[in-house]
């Protein structure tokens, strides 16, 4: 059958046409690709020069008087962005803890429980020296809050003779219900840990190298596993957020890999390297803080 003039037109329009479009679609994922690349460093590029430098001037008098070799120095400073938005999601719960608050800050005294210290006099601070796997030293409802900073990556599964052929997050299982347990009645946990499904994660593995964020590390977590282990345990979910504060200082743009998730259809948000949760035992308590695997 003969093409008529209409569908040569047509077929003419489509062959300049073509191109125009895909330029506009190139066009508009670089564009938001950008702008998802800048939002993602906000929380950072919110903290000023002066808090900075205040902040880094106090993480090293802390180092200098706990010993602290210089590559020990260095490595706290590569926090330092995590530690300060930290203070500020603690800050913004202080007024509702009791007068005279305690809180449990995860794992042995370090430079960070001198900062948590230095920002909140007015709290009561006590640490760990215990296997967190396992039931707690701490009595029953005798916290406020609980600081757990980049721990349950570390956290392995206890020991089982007869299961032990995979992993059952069976540690990080046992922390939560054990914090939920030593908290008292409206106390809160607040966590980070590094976010398994960042935009760095999903770099490396762009560059055929392993997707974690540290060798030594037993899991890295999504959100979703977070809130599912927490939420079993009995918490209820205050704030959370994935925020990009790990890896900031050395790569400042990841546009082409949020070009490459927009343009296949991937989810672009929760990709921050670092997932920030705040967490709350209910005021009366639930049996679902029972939670077993």
């Amino acid at each position: 059958m003969k093409e008529t003039p209409f569908i040569k037109i047509l077929r003419m329009l489509l062959g300049y046409g073509q191109p125009l479009i895909n330029w506009l679609r190139k066009a508009v994922y670089t564009l938001d690709a950008r702008r998802l690349n800048g939002l993602l460093f906000k929380d950072v590029n919110s903290i000023g020069k002066e808090e900075l430098d205040e902040a880094r001037k106090k993480l090293k008098e802390f180092c200098i008087k706990r010993g602290c070799d210089q590559n020990e120095v260095e490595i706290w400073d590569t926090h330092l962005f995590r530690i300060l938005l930290t203070r500020n999601w603690i800050g913004d719960i202080v007024s509702d803890l009791p007068p005279g608050a305690i809180a449990m800050d995860m794992g042995v005294e370090s430079v960070s429980s001198d900062f948590w210290r230095s920002q909140f006099p007015q709290i009561k601070w006590q640490n760990t020296d215990w296997d967190v796997r396992y039931p707690w030293k701490s009595s029953e409802a005798s916290a406020d809050l609980i600081v757990c900073t980049e721990l349950i990556e570390h956290l392995s599964d206890q020991p089982n003779d007869i299961f032990n052929e995979g992993f059952y997050k069976s540690g990080f299982v046992a922390f939560a219900r054990e914090s939920y347990r030593a908290l008292k009645p409206g106390g809160y946990l607040f966590l980070t840990t590094p976010n398994g499904a960042s935009i760095f994660h999903v770099r490396l593995s762009l560059q055929g190298k392993s997707s974690w964020y540290f060798d030594k590390h037993v899991r890295e977590y999504t959100m979703e596993e977070v809130l599912t282990v927490l939420q079993n345990a009995g918490f209820q979910v205050v704030k959370q957020r994935d925020i990009h504060c790990l890896t900031a200082v050395n790569h400042p743009n990841h546009s082409y890999i949020f070009r490459l998730l927009l343009e296949n259809d991937f989810p672009a948000s929760g990709r921050g390297d670092d997932l920030f949760v705040l967490v709350q035992k209910p005021a009366v308590s639930s049996d679902s803080s029972l939670y077993q695997l």
